[in-house]
């Protein structure tokens, strides 16, 4: 294979500053956590130190990890990515709700997701993700619903015409059903919408992390994770790589002794493989605690030992 790495701007989260997550949880309710991460850098910072430290050019940009569409980092993130030569492979878009049955508040949605793809395509991102409705939201249907079909075909049809491209992400709710996946996929159709598979991002995997999100408290992850059976996971993965145009390289942990989970890389990109998926890698870690920089080159270590070592059907 001759994939494009990358590195993710969320995986050194810790050392961006604080981070504030506001949602509406799957009972309706108004939910608020606040992450206080030291400021130890800037975004700008981040395309250069990103090529000079794991060896990558190109990276990937999460829109909430900026103070909103004004804020004047964004400018100077892009003139970054300009002056070190770095391309931004994606940008992840975390807003709105485009599941939401209420035709104005989901046209509403609609338009900030626009703008904010207005300010990353400014950027040359090659790809810009959204979600298949938000990870939280209480308006879930067996069948992916028609004014989210419609939504992302809208979106899609605008990212085109501003020089990206569309995915979606199986990123919680009902996008973590390969199936429902599948069906959402055909339905937009392949013209205006692809699929950034996240490994990390099915059921068996979140439960366990959502359980520990915002907690405050230590887990071991190692041991948090060692008892799951991951045969799911690597189904769907299965089930979607012909879908997939951009893969998210999650771990959720990077043990004392290098041990990269609870997915398998090598197993996934053995998946991947062969299924002839050559589209780029984004490292995702989303461990918290310790030298996040030097977290992110083991998985990307990790990646790249895969990838040059010679692969079977799983």
């Amino acid at each position: 294979m001759n994939n494009t790495l990358s590195v993710s701007s969320y995986s050194l989260r810790e050392q961006f500053g604080p981070l504030v997550f506001d949602f509406v949880d799957p009972q309706g309710n108004p939910m608020h956590i606040e992450l206080p991460y030291p400021k130890l850098l800037n975004l700008s910072e981040f395309p250069a130190r990103a090529r000079d430290t794991f060896g990558v050019d190109a990276i990937e940009a999460v829109a909430f990890q900026f103070a909103g569409l004004d804020d004047p980092e964004i400018d100077l993130f892009g003139a970054a990515l300009a002056a070190s030569g770095v391309q931004l492979v994606c940008a992840a878009i975390d807003v709105g709700d485009l599941l939401e049955p209420g035709a104005d508040k989901r046209a509403a949605d609609i338009k900030l997701i626009k703008q904010w793809i207005e300010r990353f395509t400014a950027m040359g991102s090659q790809f810009v993700r959204v979600n298949p409705g938000s990870p939280f939201s209480n308006h879930n249907e067996p069948t992916p619903p028609a004014q989210l079909i419609d939504g992302l075909g809208e979106v899609g049809a605008f990212a085109n015409q501003h020089g990206s491209r569309l995915l979606v992400e199986n990123h919680g709710g009902p996008s973590a059903d390969p199936v429902w996946m599948r069906q959402l996929l055909n339905a937009v159709g392949r013209d205006a919408c692809g699929l950034l598979l996240d490994l990390g991002n099915f059921e068996v995997v979140t439960s366990h992390a959502m359980s520990n999100f915002g907690s405050g408290e230590e887990v071991d992850p190692v041991e948090l994770y060692s008892s799951l059976d991951l045969t799911t996971v690597y189904d769907a993965i299965e089930a979607l790589a012909d879908h997939t145009e951009l893969v998210s390289l999650k771990a959720l942990y990077v043990s004392e002794d290098g041990a990269v989970g609870p997915v398998d890389l090598p197993r996934a990109l053995g998946i991947l493989a062969s299924h002839s998926y050559a589209g780029p890698l984004s490292v995702e870690y989303e461990g918290t605690g310790g030298d996040p920089w030097a977290k992110s080159a083991r998985v990307l270590e990790v990646a790249k030992s895969a990838l040059a070592a010679p692969h079977t059907a799983q």
